[in-house]
């Protein structure tokens, strides 16, 4: 009898782990799929902010960010922030700022089906002294990479994801 009752409270305690094992993977998929809802609206609207975790330069390592580094489409505009490591065949005497953080009109946009249900955004910008063409590589979850061809300065590439835009505080 205490053999039975014991098998029993074993076969119990299994039945319940299993139920609560399939709640957590129906989580992760209601989530998975909240997340690709998400970005779908993102692209649909043409308003979303790349976030920058990892970037590789056409020569030497690949870096992993530490400060948040971004760029922000809305409203046929680019906010670009990142960071530039590479060799520059043409600069502007005695900048110092990085050529790849300014804020202006994009044009040449362009967006088409990439690989399963992604995404492939391009467009270009000018910075004040040169012509940047930005192409996105977007997965349906949001996973994002982006590389910057540069007519002055060797192309580079980032890793990262896109996120809705954050609003902007008030002062």
């Amino acid at each position: 009898m205490k053999h039975l009752l014991i098998i029993l409270t074993l076969v119990l305690s299994v039945t319940v782990l299993s139920a609560q094992e399939m709640s957590k993977k129906e989580k992760k998929a209601a989530r998975e799929t909240e997340k690709i809802e998400k970005t779908k609206e993102l692209i649909k609207a043409e308003a979303w902010q790349f976030e920058a975790i990892q970037m590789i330069p056409m020569q030497g390592k690949s870096k992993s960010l530490t400060t948040p580094y971004s760029v922000t489409l809305k409203d046929e505009e680019v906010d670009s922030y990142l960071p530039y490591y590479g060799r520059a065949y043409r600069v502007d005497y005695g900048t110092t700022d990085s050529p790849m953080t300014f804020k202006t009109d994009i044009y040449d946009y362009s967006i088409e089906k990439w690989k399963r249900d992604g995404w492939m955004i391009k467009f270009s910008a000018k910075n004040k002294s040169d012509i940047l063409n930005y192409t996105f590589k977007i997965s349906e979850n949001g996973s994002t990479s982006l590389n910057v061809n540069s007519l002055n300065r060797q192309n580079i590439s980032y890793y990262g994801d896109i996120v809705e835009v954050p609003e902007k505080e008030e002062k």
